[in-house]
């Protein structure tokens, strides 16, 4: 069974052919294996050029090595750095080395000074690091957000929570839940000391400020979230109604293939984009159709099956009408049964964004207004009337989606990085602080109920930066890790 305080070793750097490459090891006491393992003694911190040779006198590879004191490191052990060529072979044949070298127990004094390596876990570098109170989990979480950043944004949201910028703003709400909290216990301790109507009044203030505390704080976790997980989004409508024309406006580039002939898009069309930084997995999809089975084309009947599969788990979907067919009885009452489709299978969650597109085929602007207005009131929606050839109405899309999607530009200055978790742990703060207050207009105030409210906030804010949480979260998160990190 493998132990956390185990000496361990990995590759930290990426898969494949580089420049460079670098091997970690870490562990308590290391000073006597990497004597022996680079025959000198390292100085703490600074850079010693080594020829590492195998057991036999074979070289290995011209290294640069790096020994970190712990707690003065990373993991807050001591911390080997060897920094060799970037070739797979010669950096496995470091490890081979030093796993070989860690075995060799000949004398006792070498029993003492060598421990048992092993090839380190994913993610278990910055476990360590947490573990000896380096980081906390949000920080934790922010080094592999950082590294998967698919936008700018993103990764200026990652470095801010690895700065502890977000733990700072969780630690502070902590703090003011923490001595509330103690006030009312030591009312429920001492009850010979009678809490006034000021003094209650206070309480009840304090938490108010701290509900728009929490509140802040989850509108700047719902961006963070966002700029996290990005926005899967689906385009559908029916058959050339303008969904792959919408899909290459959108990415900016020609990713659909574009004709006038119906049922032109048979498969599921991937790409990748952003919008003010915020990341969109976009997906086209054919033209749903719901006409007998015998009437359509076998690879379009799988095209459109794989629609409703992706349709279910959208978490935005982009409804394509042809705006000159608004008036056409068949093709309204076909959308309207895709719609109802769609409603049913969809999460509650799912945001939905109807479209009047190819509004560059009505001349009158009345004649849009028209349609618009009828559509809106069959429909129960706002819609948003397009043109793929206006620059204008592409940007009014662009903004509806992040709009919709909950992006705050109030709240987009100094993003954090946050995940799912991060954001179920505020709104339980919020909500607890919500009861806590409303117990205050109770007939009888019962402080004993409120200080159990505050129990709860404190633990829902203890959970999100790590100070209290279970194995299996912190197996679940470092998981995640690449192995070297």
């Amino acid at each position: 069974m493998q132990d956390r305080t185990d000496p361990i070793i990995a590759i930290s750097t990426a898969p494949g052919k580089g420049a460079v490459g670098i091997v970690r090891i870490s562990g308590h006491s290391l000073e006597g294996f990497t004597e022996i393992l680079t025959k000198t003694k390292l100085e703490e911190k600074k850079v010693r050029f080594i020829k590492l040779k195998d057991t036999q006198g074979e070289l290995i590879d011209e290294v640069l090595c790096i020994f970190f004191k712990g707690p003065n490191s990373y993991t807050g052990e001591d911390i080997l750095e060897i920094q060799g060529h970037g070739g797979p072979i010669v950096l496995q044949r470091i490890v081979k080395h030093c796993l070989k070298i860690s075995k060799l127990r000949d004398t006792a004094t070498q029993a003492e000074q060598l421990p048992y390596l092993r090839i380190a876990r994913p993610g278990e570098y910055s476990e360590r690091a947490f573990l000896n109170n380096k980081i906390d989990l949000l920080q934790a979480e922010a080094i592999i957000d950082l590294i998967d950043a698919s936008t700018e944004q993103a990764s200026l949201g990652a470095s801010r929570s690895l700065s502890g910028e977000f733990s700072k703003n969780i630690k502070e709400l902590l703090s003011e839940i923490t001595q509330t909290r103690v006030f009312i216990e030591a009312h429920i301790d001492f009850p010979e000391e009678e809490i006034g109507a000021l003094e209650i009044q206070r309480i009840k203030e304090k938490l108010i400020k701290e509900i728009d505390i929490s509140n802040k704080l989850l509108a700047r976790t719902k961006n963070g979230l966002l700029l996290k997980e990005g926005i899967n989004t689906v385009i559908t409508g029916q058959p050339n109604a303008g969904k792959s024309s919408i899909m290459n406006a959108l990415c900016q580039q020609d990713v659909s293939i574009v004709t006038d002939i119906e049922g032109t898009t048979r498969d599921l069309v991937r790409q990748h984009m952003q919008v003010d930084g915020i990341p969109i997995n976009l997906i086209d999809t054919a033209g749903i159709s719901f006409e007998k089975k015998d009437k359509i084309d076998p690879v379009e009947k799988i095209g459109i099956e794989k629609a409703w599969k992706e349709l279910h788990t959208a978490e935005l979907v982009i409804f394509v009408h042809d705006i000159s067919r608004v008036f056409e009885k068949t093709y309204i009452e076909t959308s309207l049964q895709i719609l109802k489709e769609i409603e049913r299978g969809q999460n509650k969650n799912t945001k939905l964004i109807h479209i009047l597109n190819k509004s560059d085929l009505i001349n009158e602007n009345k004649d849009l207004e028209l349609a618009k207005t009828y559509f809106d009131k069959l429909f129960q929606v706002n819609t948003l009337i397009l043109s793929t050839k206006s620059s204008g109405e592409l940007q009014k899309l662009r903004e509806r989606i992040l709009n919709d999607m909950g992006w705050s530009k109030d709240n987009s200055e100094n993003v954090h990085l946050a995940r799912s978790r991060h954001l179920q742990s505020i709104i339980k703060v919020k909500e607890h602080l919500e009861v806590a207050v409303s117990l205050f207009d109770s007939k009888i105030l019962s402080l004993e109920l409120i200080a159990e409210e505050m129990r709860l906030v404190q633990n829902a804010l203890s959970e999100i930066t790590g100070e209290y949480s279970s194995d299996d979260l912190l197996g679940e998160i470092f998981s995640t890790f690449c192995i070297g990190k």
